[in-house]
């Protein structure tokens, strides 16, 4: 049976010296715990496939500035023989993200059919998958950008539901879009010098967070991988 579920929190992003990165997992010690499937000190891979229509309706919504816009992505984790199915909804400030995890071989046989064959068994399944069938027909969604990267992740000790991340050698590909087979070498989103530090909480950030965050003089960023992916690779990055 396919996995689901909903997540409703708030995200905060900063764009930071991949050098510092070592020092800051240090300062992070006592107030979190690594998050099991970090591999080594560069955490673990991340392969996304976003969709998206032929005019590049979802990335436009993100560039206007909509209060309320959904993106639709395709997840593996490392070599993981599973797939996470995720609708990203933003409203405001708040992401709700919808998602339900399927073995890779029964994502490509539903999803990787031109002719839609197999979407239906897929949404009388699950009601997420249900969604997706919608929102790919509504908006004539297929695979537009993939996004690769390198993960090291943590959870609060005292704050369970506290997520910090850090994304490191950001690189997308417009042509390589199998969510099986990840490309092996893109173009890179951000200066690889750099890291994305992501903060996911649901109701505030904690006061040692907030500190360690003024103490480094790190500034908020509003940035979406996938929309800065696409702005680089067709609008030579003016619009992001």
């Amino acid at each position: 049976m396919p996995n689901y579920d909903t997540l409703n929190r708030f995200e905060l992003k900063y764009l930071v010296p991949a050098a510092l990165l070592p020092a800051l997992r240090r300062e992070l010690a006592g107030y979190t715990r690594p998050d099991a499937n970090n591999r080594d000190e560069r955490g673990y891979p991340v392969y996304s496939v976003y969709w998206d229509s032929p005019e590049f309706t979802l990335f436009w919504e993100k560039v206007e500035g909509l209060k309320c816009r959904r993106k639709l992505r395709f997840r593996r984790y490392g070599d993981s023989p599973e797939v996470f199915v995720e609708i990203k909804q933003r409203i405001d400030r708040t992401l709700h993200k919808r998602r339900f995890r399927w073995p890779a071989d029964c994502v490509v046989r539903t999803f990787g059919i031109a002719d839609g064959l197999g979407w239906d068994e897929a949404a009388a399944a699950d009601p997420v998958a249900a969604e997706v069938l919608v929102f790919c027909r509504r908006y004539r969604l297929a695979p537009r950008m993939a996004i690769s990267y390198r993960r090291h992740a943590f959870f609060g000790v005292f704050e369970p539901e506290l997520r910090i991340t850090f994304d490191t050698r950001v690189q997308y590909s417009a042509t390589d879009l199998d969510i099986t087979r990840p490309f092996s070498t893109g173009k890179y989103v951000v200066d690889p010098r750099n890291a994305i530090l992501e903060i996911k909480f649901n109701h505030r950030v904690p006061k040692w967070l907030s500190k360690l965050v003024c103490r480094h003089g790190f500034r908020a960023i509003r940035m979406s991988k996938y929309c800065s992916a696409v702005d680089r690779e067709f609008h030579r990055g003016q619009l992001t």
